[in-house]
């Protein structure tokens, strides 16, 4: 019995079928004769489906009983390598050769750990060694060919890809290298034109798509890249060669349905290719799908061990779904090897952690992020000639219909056109009405999303760009390592992921308000605070908000509270307030409204961890995310917004003050502790934002035992914002403008060179 399942497993490995093999090989594990080799083959077939952790138990007994076997330490060497374990590796696959001399997969795994360690000579050693065994594999010679590019032979790199290519017309590391040498040689058009050739003379080879795709791509040029791919696959469906890169430029393009299926079929077909994993996690949080996202990482976790990678997405997702604890912990987790990334993922959690996340505490990590970067060496700017309008210059992807956007928009519109002149460097395209706003502002507007950061700053300083406002912070898709390479004399950041100072010595000021920033906070703040005389924002309503609904408590004869905050925002604290609250009110509700719960994984998560915190949940709806003009009309259904913290409210104080409902906030001492405090004042509000909890939870029950109080206040509410600071575009445009001169102004004092 155990020789006849023995030998089922192994020719249904040998045809490719790894999963069919897992039953007959674990029956012949008990075989007295065949047993080793089953473990083996079980351990192999394992490890080809990516299940890694199960496989390494099997290998590890199987280099055991098999000692003059090189397939068992070589395989755990994979694995090791996979995690990320050099030194471990490296043993092992000595190990290999030290059984078998000859074992050419061997060879070329320690020639690229010495080419990765800098040493191609050692590199080259290795792999001419294997070649001489097996000069037929491809992969010794793409790895060959690769060094030549590397070692300035273009020419012979090109070669060696063509040579794959013809017998591997899909090999997607042969097109790519053939297009980088291409490109070396011959420079990008020409480049273009030869694959092209080559392409007419073989029609049904995909590795020419596969290499245009990779020259268009270089070139910044995403779509005709994705095109090239997409005719790659027609070419060869099933190759994972294409559905990896395809997936990947899918994700890339935002086609986040078409990039998840194309990222799981390129995961079956390479069960180990940890960036595949990872990318498909990255596409689940862009499609809303938290919970799904946090299954993903886990389970490549699992497999791959901790990956600072991984763990950078672990935290965010965690992070996304209010798990704050855990969030940090896996972000802390990520320092051990994940550099800079890493640090600046902790930043960017920090801010909504209950204890850890003070102004204090966001400087140190902040500026931990400054510290790890190399140095930047600074660009020398051109020279302003004469007068004329100070140039300001935009760094943001959210200009258009974003918190950024609504935020910003009608003060820098109402900016005089005669004293500045605005140029935009868009990071993601966007055709909304608000970006077609924001382009008939500006004289200048720059699609720089696809350069790196030192090019973006070379544009910039090239444009003459006097002072330079960042708008993207270490939020998703921001650049802020721009003002690295100081591109203008003054640098200035503004919203966008506005949580904690930036810690960059090259950002020069954080523009800021006196209760964001009352006296006293300078120490927590790398930049210079350049404070406005009333808040730091200016908000535009959208024009289709309806009208203020009703007090909706007149009919119901109790309050119904709202929360339309992401999910990040509500921590331990939070929600030990608002069970008191309700404790308290046994006929109020609370309605949490947030795209993070049109998931129903993540709502049931959420549902779970409320109900934990003791809020009575026959009285909680969670409702996910509508369209913008919707969520507007979801606020005639909230009597009261209770804000979160210790990360307040900014767009959704705004909104909410605008549909008639008053926010209760609490007021920490970092500065997204102080965005509803601010908010507040700015339409003499203030009283609404308390110190501590003990205050949340006593107002909250107060206000919402004072029906009258609460219907006046709403009767009269969007009158009050409308004659507020906080959304008189040409008062708050007299301020802005009074401080970006001051800050220029101040340049010119210390003997900075305006333009220069």
């Amino acid at each position: 019995m155990g020789a006849s399942a023995y030998r089922a497993g192994l020719e249904a490995l040998q045809a490719g079928r790894p999963e069919a093999a897992l039953a007959p090989l674990t029956v012949a594990l008990a075989d007295p004769v065949q047993g080793a080799w089953a473990r083996l083959n079980l351990g192999l077939a394992l490890q080809d489906l990516g299940r890694l952790a199960e496989a390494e138990p099997h290998l590890q007994a199987a280099m055991a009983a098999l000692p003059d076997q090189a397939e068992p330490p070589f395989r755990l060497g994979t694995i090791a390598g996979l995690r990320e374990d050099a030194a471990g590796a490296m043993a092992l696959f000595r190990a290999a050769l030290a059984r078998d001399p000859r074992h050419v997969p061997a060879h070329a795994a320690l020639a690229a750990l010495a080419i990765e360690a800098g040493d191609r000579a050692e590199g080259r050693a290795l792999l001419s060694a294997a070649h001489a065994i097996d000069p037929e594999e491809p992969e010794l010679k793409l790895a060959l060919a690769r060094l030549d590019l590397a070692e300035g032979r273009p020419e012979a790199a090109a070669a060696g890809a063509a040579a794959i290519l013809a017998t591997r017309p899909a090999h997607a590391g042969a097109a790519k290298l053939f297009a980088e040498a291409s490109l070396a040689r011959l420079g990008a058009e020409a480049a273009l034109a030869e694959i092209a050739a080559r392409a007419e003379a073989e029609p049904f080879a995909a590795g020419w798509s596969l290499a245009a795709a990779a020259l268009h791509a270089a070139a910044g040029r995403p779509a005709a890249a994705l095109a090239e791919l997409r005719m790659a696959r027609m070419l060869a469906p099933n190759s994972p060669d294409i559905l990896a890169p395809l997936g990947h430029a899918l994700a890339d393009a935002g086609q986040q349905e078409e990039a998840e299926a194309t990222l799981r079929a390129a995961i079956a077909a390479r069960p180990s290719d940890v960036d595949l994993h990872n990318r498909l996690a990255t596409v689940l949080w862009k499609s809303g799908r938290n919970s799904a996202m946090l299954d993903v990482l886990a389970a490549a976790i699992a497999e791959f061990g901790p990956h600072p990678t991984l763990l950078l997405n672990q935290a965010l997702a965690l992070n996304t779904l209010g798990e704050q604890e855990a969030a940090l912990a896996a972000a802390d987790a990520s320092l051990q090897g994940g550099g800079a990334a890493a640090l600046v993922n902790r930043v960017a959690v920090l801010p909504y952690h209950p204890v850890c996340g003070t102004a204090a505490g966001l400087r140190v990590a902040a500026e931990a992020v400054d510290a790890a970067l190399p140095p930047a060496a600074p660009l020398v700017a051109r020279r302003r000639q004469g007068g004329g309008p100070l140039r300001l210059g935009l760094l943001s992807g959210n200009l258009g219909r974003h918190p950024v956007g609504w935020l910003t928009l009608a003060g820098l519109e109402a900016l005089p056109e005669g004293e500045f002149e605005l140029t935009a460097y868009s990071l993601k395209p966007r055709t909304d009405p608000l970006a077609a706003r924001f382009r008939a502002r500006c004289a200048r507007w720059r699609e720089v999303g696809p350069l790196d950061d030192a090019a973006i700053a070379a544009r910039i300083a090239e444009d003459g760009i006097d002072i330079l406002m960042e708008l993207g912070g270490y939020g998703e898709g921001g650049r802020p390592f721009v003002l690295r390479h100081r591109p203008a004399p003054v640098q200035v950041k503004w919203v966008g992921a506005q949580f904690s100072t930036l810690g960059l010595a090259a950002c020069d000021w954080m523009l800021t308000d006196w209760w964001e920033t009352p006296p006293g906070s300078e120490p927590h703040y790398t930049e210079r605070l350049l404070r406005l005389p009333d808040g730091y924002v200016c908000y535009t309503p959208p024009p289709y908000a309806p009208p203020v609904a009703p007090l909706p408590a007149l009919g119901r004869g109790a309050v119904t509270f709202g929360c339309f905050n992401n999910l990040a925002k509500l921590t331990a604290p939070v929600l030990a307030a608002w069970s008191g609250i309700l404790a308290a009110l046994p006929e109020a509700r609370l309605v949490l409204r947030t795209h993070g719960l049109s998931e129903l994984a993540t709502r049931t998560r959420t549902a779970a961890r409320l109900a934990a915190a003791g809020l009575p949940m026959a009285r909680v709806a969670l409702e996910g995310g509508v369209p913008h003009r919707e969520l507007m009309g979801a606020y005639g259904d909230i009597d009261i917004a209770l804000d979160p913290f210790p990360y307040t409210g900014g767009l959704t104080v705004c909104e909410a003050l605008w549909m008639g409902v008053p926010v209760l906030a609490m007021v920490g001492d970092s500065f997204c502790a102080r965005h509803a405090f601010s908010h507040l004042s700015n339409v003499g509000l203030a009283d609404w934002a308390v110190a501590d909890v003990e205050a949340y939870v006593t107002q909250a029950i107060a206000r919402a035992r004072d029906l009258p109080a609460l219907a006046a206040l709403r009767g009269g509410m969007r009158q009050r914002v409308a004659a507020s600071p906080l959304t008189d575009a040409p008062r708050f445009a007299r301020g802005l403008a009074a401080a970006l001169r001051h800050a220029w102004e101040e340049a010119a004092r210390q003997n900075v060179t305006p333009g220069g």
